[in-house]
């Protein structure tokens, strides 16, 4: 029991870290919107989410900001401008502008629809792995012992699916947790860095350049950021890696690898 709860507390301190950095990283953009913006939490990450606006309280008064908290009580420490409320069901809320959604465990599923639906409404599901829904961008956290989790984000916007990227490559790399594209039929495990091991993105750049052939780089990096865990930057890297090895081919074939440049196979 104890060696599960610590398996479990890694998992959770992965979730917790990712979901701070990107609730950060959301707020800062709502704080610069005329329509502010709402956060929603359904799980029990209130706390870590009053911490982060606690860090914008010198904006909050001049800008609509809303926490609301899902089922249950709310946590000491809310700071001065920023609205607070209670609900019980998340979709009897009505909410209108940039709505930021943290849904928790394997009956979030049915919610992740009428939270998304609306302009700039974004979700984020933290469950175990297992049968999820194949929707929005999900990375597995996978234990040593391969008991995993799956993290999903729900969005619209390219530009906060970019930034949701770079965010869950910064976290700190928590021993004992990997990270696993779920759309791997290797299930290759990667290691948590800010310079992730490529390889099973260049083996899935290769595969797509085989189905789409030749192609600009932009082209590759924007299949990256959509039907992968890695980044767009990342894709560069594989690319570079894969031209040094004469697996592809570049036109221009001198210089650095550009969006502009075109790659194939041999």
């Amino acid at each position: 029991m104890a060696e599960r709860a610590g398996r479990l507390d890694q998992h959770a301190a992965v979730e917790r870290d990712v979901l701070v950095r990107y609730l950060d990283a959301w707020t800062a953009t709502a704080l610069r919107s005329q329509r502010g913006g709402t956060y929603v939490e359904c799980g029990g990450f209130a706390a870590d989410a009053l911490r982060v606006f606690g860090e914008f309280s010198d904006r909050l008064a001049d800008h609509h900001l809303e926490l609301v908290i899902v089922g249950s009580a709310v946590p000491a420490g809310v700071p001065a401008g920023l609205a607070v409320r209670v609900a019980e069901d998340p979709r009897d809320l009505g909410l209108t502008g940039p709505v930021l959604t943290h849904l928790d465990g394997p009956e979030a599923w049915p919610l992740v629809a009428p939270m998304a639906r609306g302009k700039g409404h974004e979700v984020l599901i933290t469950a175990p792995a297992g049968n999820h829904p194949e929707q929005g961008c999900s990375v597995e956290l996978v234990a040593e012992d391969g008991e995993a989790r799956v993290l999903v984000f729900v969005t619209a916007d390219v530009k906060h699916l970019a930034t949701f990227k770079s965010e869950l490559w910064a976290v700190d790399e928590f021993a004992g947790i990997r990270y696993r594209d779920p759309r791997d039929a290797e299930g290759t495990l990667v290691d948590i860095s800010l310079t992730p091991q490529l390889l099973r993105l260049r083996r899935a750049l290769l595969a797509e350049l085989a189905r789409r052939g030749g192609c600009p780089v932009g082209e590759l990096q924007r299949f990256t950021l959509l039907e992968t865990i890695y980044r767009p930057e990342d894709a560069l890297g594989a690319l570079t890696s894969a031209v040094t090895a004469g697996e592809i081919t570049r036109d221009p074939e001198k210089g650095r690898l550009t969006p502009r440049t075109v790659v194939g196979l041999p």
